[in-house]
């Protein structure tokens, strides 16, 4: 009888490379596979689907799952569709489990986003949730991560296709990203903003200030040059120039990266930022401020 799964849930969900894009006559191969906790309730009208995208904020179901893998197929699933060429381009998979009653949907059950970098064991584990608290209750202050787009149709205003690059930085369609929409969706964070060295440089036409800084976050979602991180109290914006990755056994742990500061005059400062959310993640850092800690 549809309708009737109450505690469906996902134990594991994991992705792994099989193969690069190379040489071009080769597809890439990605392994999506994932396991059910165990349950007593019929799976028979169970269809289970792997939506993919750059950012864990935005995802679309691949145009391959239209059928979806039945409950007693292997639980795996491979993307023959993934551009790996790009070293910089990271992709977000999640499954999904749809019961149906005949052809119609009656209830969805998501995994947790997951990529290709590997679980932590406990030790890492405990790493990360340190610093999430680090930078939750003590040292951190609220952000939101605008992931820059790669993949999608490139903007019809500035992107040259023969030159294959955009022709104008201050573009409002693209934000200069070549990407038509220039950014996903945002993601709350949390994160840990080193003091800002204050370096000039001497350039032909007098001097530069150049406001580049450090921010220390967790794992999770991964950054990559050129995303976008907003300073929601003093409503600042960053562009990420480069990360380093702390792992431990090739598996992700904390992320460190030098920003750049965004002149308030470009472009990047049209991305609007949902002001609930802002002003509720600010009241949040303001009640903990008040907090005594001794």
């Amino acid at each position: 009888m549809a309708g009737n799964l109450k505690n469906l849930k996902f134990k594991d969900v994991d992705a792994t490379v099989l193969n690069m894009q190379y040489p071009p006559s080769v597809l890439s191969r990605v392994l999506i596979r994932w396991e059910l906790e165990p349950t007593a309730q019929s799976l028979r009208n169970i269809r289970f689907y792997v939506d993919r995208g750059e950012s864990p904020e935005e995802m679309q179901q691949l145009m391959a799952m239209s059928e979806g893998v039945r409950s007693g197929q292997a639980l795996e699933f491979v993307d023959y569709t993934a551009n790996l060429i790009d070293f910089h381009k990271v992709y977000y998979y999640r499954v999904r489990a749809v019961e149906f009653s005949g052809t119609t949907a009656v209830q969805t059950f998501t995994s947790n986003p997951t990529t290709w970098d590997g679980d932590l064991d406990l030790v890492g584990l405990y790493v990360v949730e340190e610093h999430l608290f680090f930078h939750r209750w003590v040292a951190g202050v609220p952000t939101m991560i605008f992931k820059r787009r790669r993949d999608g149709q490139y903007c019809p205003e500035c992107w040259d296709e023969i030159m294959k690059r955009v022709t104008k930085s201050n573009c409002s369609t693209c934000l200069g990203t070549g990407k038509l929409g220039g950014f996903y969706p945002p993601y709350e964070a949390w994160m840990n903003f080193e003091p800002d060295p204050k370096v000039v440089q001497v350039a032909e036409w007098g001097q530069r200030q150049v406001n580049q800084t450090d921010v220390q976050f967790t794992n999770y979602p991964l950054l990559t040059d050129g995303d976008l991180i907003v300073e929601l109290k003093n409503n600042r914006y960053y562009k990420v120039s480069n990360v380093r990755y702390p792992e431990k056994n090739r598996t992700l742990l904390l992320q460190i990266a030098r920003v750049d500061s965004v002149n308030p005059t470009d472009v990047e400062y049209q991305l609007p930022v949902p002001d609930d959310r802002r002003k509720a993640l600010i009241a949040e850092l303001v009640c903990r401020e008040k907090e005594r800690e001794f």
